[in-house]
């Protein structure tokens, strides 16, 4: 096919971060397709979602650029205003909102719902075309980056962006190496009611059995993320929920009352990934595609939100005679995430 780039941006993966690339990317007047089958989105209901964020203030910052913060219903978002840490020597650390002179430290939010917002404005955004078979090969042309997709569609784009998550084929596709190595954890995750109003706060302990947090949702709920060791997490995850609610309630020295289990309990495995490099010929990479990291500080959707930021700043401000897979464009962004 010609290298005459049909795309400004090729975005693959339609993940937070991938939705999120090809949402600003389309907002600055690029010609963007967005490549990967649509996420799998649960109906709203009253249960909580089990995978929930601490999105920091410059997460929400991005999302509300994109204008689509506001569409997440505010019923379903918690403003974390106090957090404090305990260790089993007896140490504690306190951290609150007033004292930081801010409104709030972070604030909770499902997956489900911030995907649901950005994949409904990527439905309306004209610059977008969206393709839904999966990501397959990759050649880079003078001139363009070169995807073919599994049902056999060719797509040229001055700028790829790999989106698709730690295991990603368009990475692997353009001979970027990565380092995967397992905590030797899984993240136990339960969302469960309490008895005493939790006030906005968040709760860790630092203990012989892992890592325990307690993360406000609304209403009198808190959602229960545990890195547990691998052995233990099995046990956990194995509990009736009941069982499991009245051993998080011992654990936690009942700072909140009795816990009562709202449905069953999640586990997922816990692991560190580095990336060779960011970026490579009319490449870069955002999200989990580029790092994956522990969950203890809640910093894992925001560091690809922060990676989408900065593509998109770097893209904004650059001249006007670089496209947008410039090396030049590239080795900015790539710095500035460094």
């Amino acid at each position: 096919m010609s290298s005459r780039p049909d795309f400004d941006l090729a975005v693959v993966g339609s993940g937070a971060a991938g939705l999120a690339t090809a949402l600003g990317a389309a907002q600055l007047g690029l010609r963007v397709c967005l490549i990967g089958p649509r996420p799998t989105l649960r109906p709203a209901t009253e249960s909580y979602d089990l995978r929930i964020y601490a999105v920091s203030p410059g997460s929400v910052a991005l999302l509300d650029r994109l204008g689509v913060w506001k569409r997440v219903p505010p019923e379903r978002v918690q403003a974390v205003s106090r957090m404090r840490v305990f260790s089993d020597t007896g140490a504690e650390l306190d951290f609150e909102a007033y004292g930081a002179q801010v409104e709030r430290l972070a604030t909770i939010a499902e997956e489900n719902e911030l995907v649901r917002v950005l994949d409904a404005a990527c439905d309306f955004q004209p610059a977008i075309r969206r393709f839904e078979a999966h990501f397959d090969a990759l050649a880079i042309e003078p001139h363009a980056a070169v995807l073919t997709l599994t049902d056999g569609t060719q797509l040229a784009a001055a700028l790829a962006v790999g989106a698709d998550g730690a295991s990603s084929s368009l990475r692997a596709a353009a001979g970027i190496a990565s380092e995967l190595r397992p905590y030797g954890q899984s993240g136990v995750v339960a969302n469960l009611a309490c008895e005493r109003p939790h006030l906005g706060v968040a709760w860790q302990w630092f203990t012989n059995e892992g890592i325990v947090a307690l993360l406000p949702l609304p209403g009198e709920r808190v959602s229960l993320v545990w890195s547990a060791p691998q052995a233990l997490a099995e046990q956990l995850v194995a509990l009736e929920p009941a069982a499991l609610a009245s051993r998080v309630t011992l654990r936690s020295g009942a700072v909140l009352g009795e816990l009562k289990a709202i449905g069953p309990a999640a586990a997922f495995p816990l692991r560190l990934m580095k990336v060779q490099r960011l970026v490579g010929a009319r490449l870069a990479l955002v999200g989990d595609a580029a790092h994956v990291v522990h969950p203890l500080a809640g910093q894992g959707l925001n560091l690809g939100l922060q990676d989408v930021t900065t593509l998109l700043d770097v893209l904004v401000a650059r001249e006007s005679f670089r496209e947008s897979g410039d090396p030049v464009v590239l080795r900015r962004y790539e710095r500035a995430r460094a």
